[in-house]
């Protein structure tokens, strides 16, 4: 008897263990979330492999670049790699950044991380802000060190019917993103609030069924009036980056 109930413990320990385990690996929760991180990480390298990604676009960041799968197609005339992962926040982006941004040796960068990095915090707004600049500071310049001839195009934080308790958040977010780029040469900003919100409604028909990831239609306004815009301003500052395109 004694030992039947040994064994049924052992059992009912194993399988919780196997539970977390492949969970941490799958989803990113419990204690084997670093599985799922270099889970994503192989996945991004294996997409996009470094020899033949060389001195292009790179877009780093949030699970809305992950979920755009249409991308490479979508920005055809450009040589991209999406660097994209699923539930980005800066210091991940910061962790990873040595496998899926500095290798690719990119000229542009694309930037952005979304509501992950303050959704979880305490504090009044004003404090959150501060906190999550300084962190986008210190990661910006770390970005700059080692990528010293790309241009960096931070894109807003989108407003989102899905998180829209934090849409005022996000809009001092931008605000301040907003002011801290545009005194820092390598840096450029990229403003889309009024895409998902026009100050009363959201656009949730831009949107998958979450509320936070942008369907391909929202994807190509995104693309079409806000990124590809950025691009030719940079082309036209910067003829020598002309060599993005195929």
């Amino acid at each position: 008897m004694r030992r039947a109930i040994i064994i049924t413990v052992a059992a009912i320990l194993l399988a919780v263990f196997l539970g977390l385990f492949f969970t941490g690996m799958f989803v990113g929760w419990g204690p084997f979330t670093f599985l799922f991180w270099n889970q994503e990480a192989r996945r991004v390298v294996k997409e996009n492999p470094y020899e033949e990604n060389q001195d292009g676009i790179v877009f780093y960041g949030a699970s809305n670049f992950r979920m755009w799968y249409e991308m490479k197609n979508d920005m055809a005339e450009y040589r991209v790699a999406n660097c994209g992962f699923g539930g980005s926040t800066d210091a991940l982006m910061s962790e990873y950044a040595e496998k899926l941004l500095y290798p690719y040796n990119p000229k542009i960068i694309f930037l952005q991380t979304g509501s992950n990095d303050y959704v979880s915090m305490t504090g009044t707004d004003e404090e959150r802000v501060a906190a999550c600049l300084e962190y986008k500071k210190a990661m910006y310049e770390e970005f700059h060190k080692n990528c010293p001839d790309a241009k960096i195009v931070v894109m807003s934080g989108l407003l989102l019917p899905g998180r829209s308790e934090f849409t005022s958040l996000t809009i001092k977010m931008n605000d301040a993103l907003e002011e801290y780029c545009s005194g820092i040469e390598y840096l450029y900003f990229v403003r889309a609030d009024e895409m998902t919100f026009d100050g009363e409604l959201y656009k949730a028909e831009l949107f998958e069924s979450d509320g936070i990831h942008l369907n391909h239609a929202g994807q190509i306004i995104w693309l079409n009036e806000y990124i590809e815009p950025m691009l030719e301003e940079l082309f036209c500052e910067h003829p020598d980056l002309n060599g993005v395109k195929k």
